[in-house]
């Protein structure tokens, strides 16, 4: 155990991995998701049992705690080590996760040091103990293990929902003023801070942030745009914007796979590429100020077109940000009423991600169509196991701007796969192990918007399958499981 606890302990010293494609740490490391909620339920069982046993001193309390104990031990150990492994993956990538693996490691470490000293108090309990360290010693820890389960299911949540999610409906002591708009003489504008990273943070930081680094790439500062992504090749080169990453990821064809953002994602104006490539020829300095902006009747025109369309975005996203905070308390209260969690989607500001509440409730057809005066807001939907048929396939056809759609083991037979043809942003579609037949997967046809398809666990035969990827060439036809959240 102490060599197990030795080896935990290590992960967050080793160097960040380099991500890659190595299939069993993918396997093995999503059973992470499935792991995690055991150490949370039986630590707290654990907590719970030794507080009891310090309260009514009783043989029955001890015969109790041994094996929960050893499954609290087990189960932190290898969610921990499944944790590692995901993360090895490059699925889950930046600070948040850090400080998730952090705490896993902090409560398996502080969990093992509670039990050898519980293996002394089985010689003197700690009711009977002399010992004074030892009776101020082993609450405490078992004080901090509890504090450390809710601060890393807390980030594991943060992970899955978005920041905050713990804490996002605390209630404020006072309803806070909104903030003004700051709007700097034009020739006081910083150029990068001012002018270009809202550009950047409308089109681009979605991949590209704290908590999501793509490539290992941060745009939220000059500084950590400066220090580039996995590929080494420099973001920003003075007085060069063809030899800048940056410059020339933007204006490469949108059918040429390095250019960013990616094709589903609107790109930046014309107005922000020139503006973009005015400011590294110029230096690309983070202190640069606008001045008179570009040279030229031409530069004169784009600081006249760009500055009213700036400073209407920055009002728009302000009134964005009140009307989003309404529909989120709005949305929660909706999906606690359903047994399902509505909550920010990470990957698309001002949308919402519906997923089953932990345990699931009934979800059916009728859930779906509670959700339709909402229909506007969702871009991604994981429904795993509920009771959902063809029929609910029309009330998911409403929800146009939906992009993802996790429908596993569920009643689908693929009757119903043809209202999704209005969806012409749906990229990704999981029916595994739900009913599908050779008859109703042939309406996959109708769906050539999509990216990838998982068809693990149906009843498509395997020549349906063959027919299905000549006829859709650019969809990922996979015979895979496949991801939900």
């Amino acid at each position: 155990m102490i060599l197990a606890t030795l080896g935990i302990c290590m992960l967050p010293f080793l160097p960040a991995p380099v991500f890659g494609n190595d299939r069993w740490s993918a396997f093995l490391g999503r059973f992470h998701i499935l792991l995690v909620h055991f150490p949370v339920v039986m630590v707290m069982a654990l907590i719970w049992l030794e507080l009891a046993r310090w309260w009514q001193p009783s043989v029955r309390w001890t015969n109790l705690l041994r094996p929960v104990w050893m499954i609290s031990l087990l189960s932190c150990f290898s969610t921990v080590i499944a944790g590692y492994l995901l993360y090895l993956t490059g699925e889950y990538q930046g600070d948040l996760v850090r400080q998730h693996l952090w705490g896993g490691v902090l409560l398996t470490g502080t969990l093992v040091v509670l039990y050898f000293l519980r293996k002394q108090l089985e010689v003197r309990p700690l009711f009977i103990s002399s010992n004074k360290l030892m009776r101020i010693a082993y609450p405490s820890l078992l004080m901090i293990s509890a504090g450390l389960v809710i601060y890393t299911s807390h980030l594991g949540g943060s992970l899955t929902h978005g920041p905050g999610f713990l804490t996002e409906h605390l209630p404020a002591w006072r309803k806070a003023s909104p903030t003004a708009i700051e709007q700097k003489p034009p020739e006081m504008l910083l150029v990068f801070q001012d002018l270009i990273l809202p550009a950047l943070d409308a089109r681009c930081l979605s991949c590209h942030n704290e908590h999501k680094t793509k490539g290992d790439l941060l745009m939220t500062s000059f500084a950590a745009l400066s220090k580039g992504g996995k590929s080494g090749k420099p973001m920003l080169v003075e007085g060069q914007p063809e030899q800048s990453e940056l410059y020339r990821r933007i204006i490469l064809p949108t059918t040429d796979d390095e250019h960013m953002p990616p094709p589903e994602k609107p790109g930046l104006s014309e107005d922000e590429i020139a503006l973009i490539r005015w400011w590294i020829t110029e230096g690309a300095s983070p202190d640069m100020l606008l001045g008179e902006g570009p040279p030229g009747t031409e530069g004169i025109a784009l600081i006249q077109r760009y500055l009213p369309t700036l400073y209407e975005a920055q009002r728009l996203k302000v009134r964005q940000q009140e009307e989003l905070a309404v529909l989120q308390k709005e949305l929660s209260k909706l999906g606690g009423k359903l047994d399902l969690v509505i909550a920010p989607d990470v990957d698309a500001p001002g949308y919402f991600a519906v997923s089953q509440s932990i345990p699931p409730g009934n979800i059916n057809d009728q859930t779906l169509s509670k959700l339709l005066p909402y229909a506007s807001l969702l871009s991604k939907i994981s429904l795993p196991g509920a009771e959902i048929t063809d029929d609910g396939l029309y009330s998911l056809s409403k929800m146009n701007d939906l992009n993802q759609l996790y429908l596993p083991k569920t009643c689908i037979k693929g009757e119903g796969l043809a209202y999704l043809q209005a969806l012409t942003n749906l990229k990704v579609l999981n029916l595994s192990y739900s009913f599908l037949k050779d008859e109703g997967a042939l309406h996959l046809l109708k769906l050539p918007q999509l990216e990838k398809v998982y068809l693990f666990g149906t009843e498509v035969q395997a020549n349906v399958l063959e027919a299905l990827r000549k006829h859709m060439p650019k969809v990922k036809i996979l015979e895979e499981e496949g991801p939900y959240f």
